[in-house]
């Protein structure tokens, strides 16, 4: 490892410190500017903190972009499909797959700013954990003896935040973990039950599907409210050796393309049971190993595996003029902010100094 690479390294480390102690506080004290404006239009507001969320996410993008981790799209087209309401199903297989969501979702204006992402509690101590509770993203709790709670929690939230908010899109990980993590687990429930045992991925749950489907499927709401479509997405890293939080942070990994595989369902077409469900769900993640298994043999994606017509690779391109733009929109933030508050402690000082 040379010299120049450790700097470098250090330099990029340095860059993503700094966006996250400047984009953060930028985004909340916007928000905390613009309420005023909920109360003379909640729409008008959700709609600005919508803005500003999807460019903290680009933020976020550009680190991936940065470092050379590109992702090729196959399968459905994501372009047509958000035009739908959808239920985005990843494998969770590393901390690096909420980044890589980011950049694959931020590719296309307006689509960041109408996720709902649902993810591990533990995500919302995080220092992006405020901006996800701002943006009104659902932490459910893991573990048997917060289950039931937390799926009462989640039907509250899709009807109160959701809906009202006007979101199309969400995001569940059914695996309800990171692979190395949850393998063993999916490996003992798989022996008791006798499911298949699956090694790239593991078996998914489907409380909170069960949930979303209560909520939001067909014929839950008025037309135009319900989910429309599932999105079942692959992500696959070649040789199967996930990409890291660490390695979208320092750049230290060599570039390489991530494989990432679509494949819509109609939300009319699923079973009506959560037994049938479960089961259909599992057959999705059978097929998913199979995928991912050739993959990972041989080296080439089989994106015709399930579907002849499928959409071969495709590389997802970003702009970078927008995030130059989206960064110097903080900076210049960061400077009005620091001006106005020295402004105002200066003024305090003086006023506590004369009396």
């Amino acid at each position: 490892m040379s010299l120049v690479s450790v700097v470098g390294y250090i330099l990029r480390t340095i860059w993503v410190l700094w966006c996250n102690m400047v984009c953060i506080p930028c985004y909340l004290a916007w928000l905390v500017l613009l309420s005023p404006t909920y109360l003379a239009s909640p729409w008008l507001y959700n709609e600005l903190e919508q803005v500003f969320f999807s460019w903290t996410l680009s933020i976020v993008s550009c680190w991936c972009w940065s470092a050379g981790y590109q992702l090729a799209e196959s399968g459905a087209s994501l372009d047509h499909l958000q035009h739908h309401r959808l239920l985005i199903l990843p494998n969770h297989q590393s901390t690096a797959d909420v980044p890589l969501l980011m950049t694959i979702f931020t590719a296309r204006i307006g689509f960041s700013n109408k996720v709902m992402w649902i993810m591990d509690r533990v995500f919302k101590f995080t220092n992006f954990g405020v901006i996800s509770w701002m943006h009104g993203d659902f932490f459910i709790r893991s573990g048997k003896a917060g289950r039931l709670t937390t799926l009462v929690e989640l039907k509250e939230h899709l009807t109160s935040v959701f809906l009202p908010k006007n979101r199309r899109y969400l995001v569940l990980f059914p695996e309800g973990g990171f692979l190395h993590k949850r393998k063993a687990i999916s490996h003992q429930f798989a022996k008791k039950k006798d499911l298949p045992m699956l090694e790239h991925c593991t078996l998914p749950r489907t409380g909170a599907l069960d949930v979303i489907m209560d909520v939001l499927g067909p014929g839950r709401h008025q037309e135009g409210h319900q989910i429309e479509k599932i999105v079942d997405m692959t992500v696959a890293f070649p040789s199967g050796h996930p990409l890291d939080l660490q390695s979208i942070v320092t750049g230290w990994r060599e570039p390489f393309v991530t494989h990432v595989h679509y494949r819509e369902f109609d939300c009319k077409d699923l079973p009506g049971t959560p037994e049938e469900l479960f089961s259909w769900m599992v057959k999705l993640y059978q097929e998913k190993e199979e995928m991912l298994d050739k993959y990972y043999k041989t080296g080439e994606f089989p994106y015709q595996m399930f579907d002849t017509d499928a959409l071969p690779p495709k590389m997802i391109s970003h702009d970078p003029l927008r995030y130059l733009i989206i960064h110097s929109f903080f900076i210049i933030s960061a400077c009005m902010f620091y001006t106005v508050l020295m402004a105002v402690c200066g003024q305090y000082c003086q006023y506590s100094v004369a009396t």
